[in-house]
């Protein structure tokens, strides 16, 4: 007898996988916000295959994790037993085994394991590593066990190709959808800005800021933050966010000092002393919990309702999983505020609320109130083609799955956007290009030359293919450009490092274009500015 019912969503996730399964897929995923249930799906799919006389495995990295499918399995179906191998514990006879990624990374404590008959990898963005391809391939999950993968983001800040693990994604659906459905609160988010993050300056490795260099930035400006803090979030149970434990623990010290009941939860920090200050922060006790990463994944504290985001980052993904902490309904919540920590610089490339809902309130009034780069005033005085008053940042027009942006952060071609939003990659003195069309987008390509009077009179206008899916589209896409250029740019290649000076033609060229201070920029920036003023003109 079944004590827990699923939503319908979760019913229809958990049969689109049998489905897959018996259509003889074995490696399938499962994408759902943080928030909406995917370990109900878990205990769903293991209770039932354990019910069919089938052994499951389990896989998690996080003891919490573990903790939470044990207790929602007997949930779902009070007479299987759970069993659970970790560290000392090797409970590995029972009809659903609950396992620590690390513990079964070692072959001499897999050799203990009957090899299962249907694997479940929670947190499934984590597969790609060696340690779980290796867990994986013991389990015969690439050679007859069905194996399911449940996740928020179904994408690695390292870029390990996922795909190589997981053949299909069987049943997705975005933060936009779980807002807009009610399952999960609306956000509200402002920028914050500080006088020391030159996100400009900042090292990049693996796609995403340096922790350390950038925790060295926040770090000089914790006395910023907090104050933001109590002009915004006073009355909000908070989660914060910094970039490496150094930072942390001087935010920690900061609301502190300034009287606000504050903890630290960094990777050293026990299970148990875990438990106790997430006990505290659900019951109010505790104002604001500041952490590195710890939290990002296996941790549900409903009344949270600000995410103070002092890592900026490149990285949907992260953001994603982030921000999620904050999302879950709870009694009396009507919203969730996240403060988004910037710097001063109108050029960065972050993430923001907006990614993840596009018609999210985003105030940006901090940034807005910062003098232009071309003329100094603030107001800006000048034509509002000749600003960028959304400091640089990659953002799509309508409905935008937050999905989406991982797909172009971790392509290593140069992607950009034209001033109206359409994504374009430059390829010589063509441009291949992604024209959105309801929920799909039409690939073309054109020349970036031809103009009278800013109107585009290229002779061969613009070559465009049939609506598809954004995956599909890219991939046309990039294959056209690389037709067109075989030295196409990539974002890595080498006249691009560093900080090399802009020619004086390029700088007299981008001026004549439009662009707004061209003399400050590099080189690699000032071809940027030059490719999506051309591209603006063609494309609208």
């Amino acid at each position: 007898m079944r004590v827990r019912e699923l939503r319908d969503y979760q019913a229809e996730a958990v049969d689109a996988v049998e489905s897959a399964w018996g259509e003889g897929m074995l490696r399938v995923g499962i994408v759902l916000p943080t928030g909406t249930g995917k370990t109900d799906i878990i205990a769903r799919i293991a209770t039932d295959a354990a019910s069919a006389g089938k052994r499951t495995l389990v896989v998690a990295h996080r003891g919490e994790l573990l903790d939470q499918i044990t207790q929602r399995c007997t949930m779902h179906a009070p007479g299987i037993a759970v069993g659970r191998v970790q560290a000392e514990r090797n409970q590995a006879r029972r009809p659903i085994t609950v396992a620590m990624a690390p513990t079964l990374a070692s072959e001499r404590r897999r050799s203990k394991l009957s090899r299962p008959d249907v694997v479940i990898v929670d947190e499934a963005h984590h597969a790609a590593s060696p340690s779980q391809m290796a867990i994986l391939r013991w389990a015969g999950s690439f050679d007859h066990t069905p194996t399911m993968g449940v996740t928020a983001t179904m994408v690695r800040g390292d870029r390990r190709g996922l795909g190589d693990v997981w053949q299909e994604v069987v049943y997705e659906r975005s933060i936009s959808w779980a807002v807009d459905a009610g399952w999960l609160v609306r956000p509200r988010g402002r920028a914050v800005v500080v006088d020391h993050l030159d996100l400009e300056r900042a090292k990049i490795s693996k796609g995403d800021y340096q922790d350390n260099e950038l925790g060295g930035m926040v770090s000089q400006d914790v006395d910023q933050i907090v104050k933001a803090w109590w002009d915004h979030a006073s009355d909000r149970i908070t989660i914060a966010f910094t970039p490496n434990v150094a930072s942390a623990e001087a935010l920690a010290l900061e609301f502190e000092s300034a009287g606000v009941p504050c903890e630290a939860v960094l990777g050293t920090t026990s299970l148990a002393q875990r438990r106790e200050t997430y006990a505290r922060l659900a019951a109010g006790r505790t104002r604001v919990l500041v952490s590195v990463m710890v939290t990002t994944e296996g941790f549900d504290c409903p009344p949270v309702s600000c995410i103070l985001m002092a890592r900026p980052t490149r990285l949907a993904g992260l953001y994603t999983q982030i921000v999620g902490r904050g999302l879950r309904t709870s009694p009396g919540k009507r919203d969730c505020l996240v403060l988004d920590v910037v710097g001063a610089s109108r050029h960065q490339r972050l993430v923001t609320l907006t990614d993840l809902h596009s018609s999210a309130e985003y105030d940006t009034d901090e940034l807005d109130a910062l003098p232009c780069e071309r003329c100094q005033v603030a107001p800006c005085a000048c034509l509002p083609a000749q600003r960028d008053p959304d400091g640089g940042r990659a953002r799509l027009l309508g409905p935008a799955d937050y999905e989406d942006l991982d797909l172009f952060a971790t392509s290593a071609l140069n992607w950009l956007f034209t001033r109206s939003g359409i994504r374009f990659l430059p390829a010589g003195e063509r441009m291949a290009a992604l024209l959105p069309v309801g929920d799909e987008y039409r690939p073309g390509h054109c020349s970036v030359k031809g103009y009278s009077g800013g109107v585009y009179v290229g002779r061969d206008g613009v070559a465009l293919g049939p609506a598809m899916g954004l995956h599909a589209a890219r991939e046309i896409a990039e294959s056209w450009a690389i037709a067109f250029d075989s030295g196409v740019t990539t974002r890595a290649s080498g006249w691009r490092r560093g900080s090399k000076v802009a020619s004086d033609a390029q700088v007299s060229y981008a001026a004549r274009l439009g662009v707004p201070a061209p003399e400050t920029m590099n080189k690699a920036r000032l071809s940027d500015e030059i490719s999506i003023a051309l591209a603006t003109r063609v494309l609208g």
